[in-house]
């Protein structure tokens, strides 16, 4: 049973059997045996075009349909969602693999498409609970640099010649928005209009510019690995088209910016991100999309561009409700998405008039990498420790290892360095490099690590120094529950060193760019060759 699906709602209901005829003569591969109906779930994902599950045997498949009844002009083009699907698989991306496309109403009552289901998570709730910040981090720039990669390709290659209407892309984004929200609003909502009439009248000047976008690019629209921050697949491409790029890329990070009094109604939960560690920041991703572009951080006209993502976000909730109107909405709760398009109206409105942003939901200006709060409380326990205890004691540790020589003491650890441990983990300045024990995030702890390696031996004060660190993230993210009582926990408490060994026969292999060892994915494995040369137990253990 595949996971988010239910029983078919009546309104969305069709001739099962009749697809099941189809299938077998037009999908190679469906199979005829065993006997036994074709089993249908519909996803309660997808407010646009419903979505099913399809299982027969041991094969599954995921079906698209247009809704039934009336629909809004120019919406719901599964053929253009096959047609997408179908160049950008053919061209490595991750996509399922698209299957067959049907024109043929009489078979379900609507077109549809028929693809490949693709095992792997989905993330509904967009702050990821279910992950520690580590792995959430990860998994977002994934999402961010599979976005990077979708704007890099050339319609041309793909086949998608005229697959968008021209330049003016974001001209026409206002209009169509516009339309749609007048051919389904159900009352006047002033913000709207004003949003409307700004986005109008504020046009970027590039506005000619093309690419492949997604249209609705966002985590709960992507399939991860099971087990890895990897994208396996990107869903729901009904508005994809050729226009500007940093249209996806406002929409994937509005969350940064949502009003917390609205609800995530495919959830019951605030969508936004706070400014905790809970997330990589909004300047962190914009930063990766901008590095795997080769594009300036710079992002002209991006309050623009978060504008008309609200107000496309406002339009389609109006459709969403519209179509619970006409009985035809795919969601249950269709009937509540009234309630959320003023003030989603509103919250474009305001982010018109930024110039800047921040995950912070402040204004910076010149400020790329922007710490979380408790990054900069840290920062400033790190900075105020080293002046009144590390500066100080460098003398002293300098004199322990210069006087002892090549004695057998130069191996131990000078008293004082000892004191300076116990006296940062009690302050709390212990560990601080590990996400899931320090609640800092990555941008935060560069920063920390910037200021402590301004002294030798301050890492190591505070649990921070190489190379226990790495290792005590391997063993965190990848160790056995035995492995982490045996090695991690006393790691973590400096109670043990660790040392990591990189010998290979022939080479140098200290300098990693020495390294002739290679791995490369082979499916769901890794194929390794290379030769390992152990060190001595003389020497400690390796890893």
């Amino acid at each position: 049973m595949a996971e988010g699906s239910g029983e078919v709602r009546e309104q969305h209901r069709f001739d099962q059997r009749g697809l099941e005829r189809y299938l077998c003569s037009q999908l190679p591969g469906f199979p005829r045996q065993p006997a036994g109906a074709l089993a249908v779930r519909q996803y309660s994902s997808g407010q646009s075009n419903p979505t099913f599950y399809l299982q027969k045997g041991e094969k599954a498949y995921v079906l698209r349909k247009k809704p039934h009844g009336p629909l809004l002009p120019r919406a719901h083009k599964v053929d253009r969602e096959y047609r997408v699907q179908k160049a950008l698989f053919s061209a490595g991306f991750p996509v399922p693999e698209p299957l067959l496309y049907c024109s043929d109403v009489s078979i379900i009552g609507t077109e549809f498409y028929v693809m490949q289901h693709v095992q792997g998570r989905i993330f509904r709730d967009l702050s990821l609970p279910e992950v520690g910040p580590a792995e959430r981090s990860a998994l977002y720039i994934a999402m961010i640099e599979t976005l990077a990669l979708l704007h890099s390709f050339d319609l041309q290659s793909l086949g998608l010649q005229g697959y968008g209407r021209g330049p003016g892309y974001c001209r026409r984004q206002v209009s169509t928005w516009k339309r749609q929200y007048d051919a389904a609003a159900h009352t006047d909502i002033p913000a709207m209009n004003k949003l409307a009439e700004w986005l109008a009248n504020n046009l970027p000047p590039d506005d000619n510019e093309e690419s492949l976008i997604h249209g609705d690019f966002r985590i709960d629209n992507i399939i991860f690995h099971p087990t890895e921050a990897r994208v396996l697949a990107v869903l729901d491409w009904e508005l994809s088209t050729a226009g500007h790029p940093l249209a996806d890329l406002a929409y994937a990070t509005l969350f940064y910016f949502w009003p917390t009094s609205v609800k995530d109604l495919s959830q019951g939960t605030v969508l936004g991100f706070k400014d905790t560690v809970e997330s990589p920041s909004f300047e962190e991703l914009v930063s990766i999309y901008c590095r795997c572009r080769g594009i300036s951080t710079t992002l002209a006209n991006f309050n623009f561009f978060l504008a008309l993502s609200y107000f496309k976000m406002a339009a389609i909730s109006q459709g969403i409700y519209a179509r619970y109107l006409l009985g035809n909405a795919a969601a249950e709760n269709s009937h509540e998405f009234a309630k959320i398009v003023k003030p989603l109206a509103e919250k474009g409105l305001e982010l018109s008039e930024r110039s800047s942003f921040s995950s912070a939901h402040r204004s910076v200006s010149g400020e790329l990498f922007h710490q979380s709060r408790k990054g900069q409380e840290t920062l400033l326990k790190v900075k105020q420790f080293m002046q009144q205890h590390i500066y100080p004691a460098e003398k002293e540790i300098i004199a322990y290892y210069a006087g002892h020589g090549n004695t057998e003491e130069k191996w131990k650890k000078p008293p004082v360095l000892e004191r300076l441990k116990e006296m940062a983990k009690a302050e709390g300045l212990w560990n601080l490099f590990l996400p899931d024990v320090s609640g800092l995030s990555q941008l935060d702890y560069a920063l920390i690590a910037e200021e402590t390696g301004k002294c030798f031996f301050a890492p190591e004060v505070f649990n921070c120094h190489a190379p226990d660190t790495g290792n005590m993230e391997v063993l965190h993210m990848y160790g056995t529950e035995e492995q982490k009582k045996e090695w991690l926990e006393p790691l973590l408490e400096g109670k043990i060193s660790s040392c990591f060994c990189m010998t290979e026969p022939d080479v140098a292999s200290s300098d990693a760019t020495n390294m002739q060892c290679s791995i490369e994915r082979d499916g769901n494995s890794y194929v390794i060759n290379g030769k390992k040369w152990w060190s001595s137990e003389l020497s400690s253990s390796s890893a």
